[in-house]
C-alpha cells in the first residue's frame, strides 16, 4: 500500500482529544461546551459573546451577513481570484454578483490597487482572504478611502495571525469567518464562527441567526463519525485502513461530505444553519489548549523556513506573527511547469503528496465558476498551476528528514 509522510486533516485535534470529545457527546456536554467555546473565542479576540456566531460552516455565515444588509441582484461582493467554490457560491446563495479581483504573486492575497480600481458604485462588500494565514495588512487604508463597504475577513486558515500592528485576524474587517472543517486550523468536523465588529451590522445577523435552524443531530454524527475515521486511521506507513474503513462508512451511509449540488452552484439542504452543539465537544477540546498549539505551528513554520528559505528559486513570504494553516512552496517564473511536474512526481514516489490548495482559481478544479471568465485573474491561474504545499499539523509534524527529501529532490531539478 502507498506510504503517507504527512497529513494534512486534524492539524490541532489528537486522536486523544477527538476520542476525548467523542465519549463528551454521549454525557449531553454539547450546550455547555458551546458556551464554553463561545467565550474562549469571545476571549481570545476580545469581544463581547454576542458579537460571536457559531455556524454549520463558515460560508453559510457570508450568506447570513449579505442578506441581512439586504443585497440586490445587481449588487457585487469583490472576491479575490484564487478562493474556494463554496465562498463564491455563498456569496450566489446570497443574491448578489462576485467581482473577481487577482492577488499578488509576493503575497498570495488580494492586490490592493486592483481591489480599489475595481470599486464601483454597486460594491457592497469585499471578502478578504489571509490565504494559507498569511495576513493581508491593507483593510485599513481601503476602509478609510471607502468607509461604507462592508469588509468581511475570510479566516479560514488561520486562528491566531496579526497584522504588522499585531491585531488579531478576525478583528481587522466589519466581519469576519472562521472554518471548523476536517482539514482547517481547529477543527469540529465541520462548521464556521463568524465575528461581528461593525455595531451597525449585529441587529441584522442576529436577526438572520435567530431565524436559522440547527444542523441536524444525524448530520453533526456523520460528521463526527467521518472526522473520527480521517484522525483515528492516518498512518505513515499505509492508508489501507483509511481507505477501508471511509468505504464502510459510505457503505452505511454515515459518512460526510460536502455535497456536489453545492459544488455545482445549486443550494444546498440545511443552508444556513447554526452549528449543532454536538460538534463543541471536539472543538473545545483544541480551545482549552489554543496558545500551546499556535506555538507549536510558529515552530514548524519555523523549520520549513530554515529549510526553504534558502532557496532563491522559491517565493519567500512574511512569515512574522503568521498562525498558517499550510506552508506555501511556490517556484519562481524561471523553472518550467515540466520541471514542476517532474518534482511532483518524484516526490510522489517518496510518499510525499503536496497539498493541492487551491488547484484552480475557484477551488477545487472543475467546480462551477460562478461569475467568472477564463483570464479574469491571471495571477490566480499561474498560482494555481504551480501551487505545493505542506500540512503545518501539530500532532504529525513532517520529518526533518522528508523536508531534506523534498529539498534535495528540488536542486537535484535545478532549483538553486
Amino acid at each position: 500500500m502507498p506510504r503517507r509522510n504527512f497529513s494534512f486533516i486534524s492539524n490541532s485535534l489528537s486522536k486523544g482529544d477527538y476520542l476525548n470529545g467523542l465519549l463528551q457527546s454521549f454525557s449531553w456536554s454539547g450546550k455547555r461546551n458551546q458556551a464554553k467555546s463561545m467565550s474562549i473565542i469571545s476571549e481570545y479576540f476580545e469581544v463581547p459573546e454576542d458579537q460571536v456566531f457559531f455556524y454549520g460552516a463558515g460560508r453559510m455565515s457570508v450568506m447570513g451577513l449579505l442578506k441581512s444588509i439586504n443585497v440586490q441582484s445587481d449588487d457585487e461582493v469583490i472576491v479575490a481570484g484564487y478562493t474556494c467554490v463554496v465562498l463564491t457560491n455563498a456569496v450566489k446563495f446570497g443574491g448578489c454578483k462576485v467581482k473577481y479581483v487577482d492577488i499578488r504573486k509576493e503575497t498570495l492575497n488580494l492586490d490592493t490597487e486592483k481591489v480599489l480600481s475595481s470599486i464601483s458604485d454597486r460594491t457592497r462588500a469585499i471578502i478578504v482572504p489571509h490565504n494559507f494565514g498569511l495576513t493581508y495588512q491593507d483593510i485599513k487604508s481601503i476602509k478609510e478611502k471607502h468607509p461604507n463597504l462592508v469588509i468581511i475577513e475570510d479566516v479560514a486558515h488561520s486562528f491566531g495571525s496579526k497584522d504588522s500592528e499585531g491585531n488579531k485576524c478576525g478583528t481587522l474587517g466589519d466581519a469576519s469567518f472562521f472554518s471548523l472543517e476536517y482539514s482547517k486550523p481547529i477543527t469540529a468536523g465541520l462548521g464556521g464562527v463568524m465575528i461581528v465588529n461593525n455595531a451597525k451590522l449585529l441587529e441584522g445577523i442576529q436577526n438572520s441567526y435567530a431565524n436559522s435552524d440547527v444542523l441536524p443531530k444525524g448530520t453533526a454524527i456523520k460528521i463526527l463519525l467521518t472526522l473520527g475515521m480521517l484522525n483515528l486511521t492516518f498512518s505513515q506507513r499505509s492508508d489501507f485502513f483509511q481507505r477501508i474503513g471511509m468505504k464502510a462508512l459510505r457503505t452505511l451511509r454515515l459518512n460526510y461530505k460536502t455535497s456536489d449540488k453545492e459544488i455545482a452552484g445549486e443550494l444546498p439542504e440545511n443552508y444556513p444553519v447554526r452549528m449543532h452543539p454536538l460538534l463543541s465537544n471536539v472543538l473545545i477540546q483544541q480551545l482549552k489548549q489554543l496558545e500551546a498549539i499556535n506555538t507549536k505551528k510558529l515552530a514548524i513554520v519555523d523549520n520549513y523556513q530554515n529549510v526553504f528559505g534558502q532557496f532563491k528559486d522559491l517565493h519567500q513570504y512574511e512569515m512574522n506573527d503568521q498562525v498558517l494553516v499550510r506552508y506555501p512552496i511556490v517556484i519562481n517564473e524561471k523553472i518550467s511547469d515540466e520541471t514542476i511536474a517532474a518534482i511532483r512526481k518524484e516526490a510522489a514516489s517518496e510518499g510525499i503528496l503536496f497539498g493541492d490548495w487551491f488547484n484552480d482559481v475557484i477551488h477545487p478544479k472543475g467546480s462551477y465558476r460562478y461569475c467568472y471568465s477564463e483570464g479574469n485573474c491571471p495571477n490566480g491561474e499561474w498560482m494555481a498551476n504551480r501551487m505545493m504545499n505542506l500540512p503545518v499539523n501539530v500532532h504529525q509534524q513532517v520529518s526533518i528528514e522528508t523536508l531534506e527529501i523534498i529539498a534535495g529532490i528540488f536542486r537535484k531539478h535545478g532549483l538553486s
